[in-house]
């Protein structure tokens, strides 16, 4: 009898479990962008005084303390190929985490939602603002007569199309 019960109590902490979290074959997030398996992330540049924040070190590799799994600012640029696609449901975290390669034996981890809010991912949240302050850029600019009216409205026209 004390078999039956530990054995229903396992399983349904497995179901539980399971049900907690999702694998997905594909993600739309809220850049647009479609992401399935296999697809490659561009990383943007890191959050915190230039380390990523939600682009951390997974796998065995991964420490205890969670500033010793966060990115360096070198890997600002790079890209990653996305291995596996899982959606969480816990209390203390819900949300989509990618399993991501970055040409090294050690596995990532990309909390895309955040990564994308803070522009730890390409495209994010905030690239619309930066066509914006690259007006104003080119703007200056044409005022210091570094650019001429020509090529300020040449520019400028191909920022606002995309």
């Amino acid at each position: 009898m004390k078999k039956v019960v530990l054995i229903v109590l396992m399983s349904m902490t497995t179901l539980t479990y399971a049900q907690k979290i999702l694998k997905m074959n594909q993600y739309t997030a809220s850049n647009g962008v479609t992401y399935k398996i296999g697809d490659t992330v561009y990383l943007g540049r890191g959050y915190a005084q230039g380390r990523f924040v939600y682009v951390t070190m997974g796998g065995i590799m991964q420490s205890t303390n969670p500033y010793a799994n966060q990115l360096p600012p070198t890997y600002a640029g790079g890209a990653a190929i996305i291995k596996k696609i899982k959606l969480y449901k816990y209390k203390a975290f819900r949300g989509v985490r990618f399993t991501v390669g970055l040409g090294t034996a050690t596995n990532y981890i990309i909390d895309i939602e955040n990564a994308i809010a803070t522009c730890e991912v390409k495209p994010c949240l905030n690239d619309k603002y930066d066509k914006y302050d690259k007006l104003l850029k080119l703007k200056e600019l044409l005022e210091k007569g570094i650019i001429d009216n020509d090529e300020y409205e040449q520019e400028r026209k191909k920022l606002l199309i995309n």
